[in-house]
């Protein structure tokens, strides 16, 4: 969320590139996870298979297994990216406004837009699974915790510019709508009533900003 950074920077640093690859290595290891997160996110996991990945991508099974030994490395790293690209996206949509505090004030917006589009479809789908596959479980967590490092980072340092007080607690009401929003995004496919949707998210965007007003309000003023 800082303006210091290229959009994603440290977004895309948490995804684990092994050293050592070629530049084509790398190329094919891209593909293949882009084709993995498309499909888990428009075909659910259970039915995103190896072979339905290698099909998609255009590689060779080779490739495949050079890369990801085990269709579990393959969704943990899918997951991975798919993190990276929704840091990715936010962090662009704060740094289109002319400032971070009318950025932060659109973070309801901005986040729910990235909870409807195919990085955070294919990472909802990834992470129920991970409930009754353990080894999935385990390779996530390191992930989500890299995930909530880098948004509690970027938080403290718009926190910190704005005098925002009650940091804790601030932290708190962004995890809540980020929680929230994926939540409703999820239901909306599953139930199709987009009318309590969008009033429970225009409830969530007031809940936010007024949260966020009192907390600049409460900041000490200068003597």
């Amino acid at each position: 969320m800082s303006n210091e950074n290229p959009a994603g920077t440290e977004a895309a640093a948490m995804t684990r590139k092994p050293r050592g690859q070629t530049r084509r290595g790398l190329a094919t290891r891209e593909i293949l996870l882009s084709s993995a997160i498309k499909l888990v996110a428009l075909h659910g996991y259970a039915a995103t298979t190896t072979q339905t990945v290698l099909d998609d991508a255009g590689v060779s099974r080779g490739s495949l297994l050079h890369q990801f030994p085990t269709r579990e490395e393959l969704m943990v790293a899918a997951a991975e990216e798919a993190m990276a690209r929704m840091l990715a996206a936010v962090e662009s949509g704060l740094l289109r406004h002319s400032d971070l505090l009318r950025g932060l004030m659109d973070f309801p917006n901005i986040i729910w837009r990235v909870q409807n589009d195919i990085p955070a479809r294919a990472f909802a789908e990834i992470q129920l699974a991970s409930r009754w596959d353990a080894g999935l479980g385990v390779g996530l967590k390191g992930a989500m915790s890299t995930v909530n490092e880098l948004t509690s980072d970027k938080i403290r340092v718009v926190a910190e510019q704005y005098e925002i007080a009650d940091l804790p607690g601030f932290l708190n009401e962004v995890y809540l709508l980020i929680g929230a929003t994926q939540g409703l995004a999820i239901g909306r496919d599953l139930i199709g009533d987009k009318t309590m949707v969008t009033a429970s998210l225009a409830l969530l965007k007031d809940r936010f900003v007024a949260s966020l007003r009192s907390r600049l309000s409460a900041a000490p003023q200068p003597a």
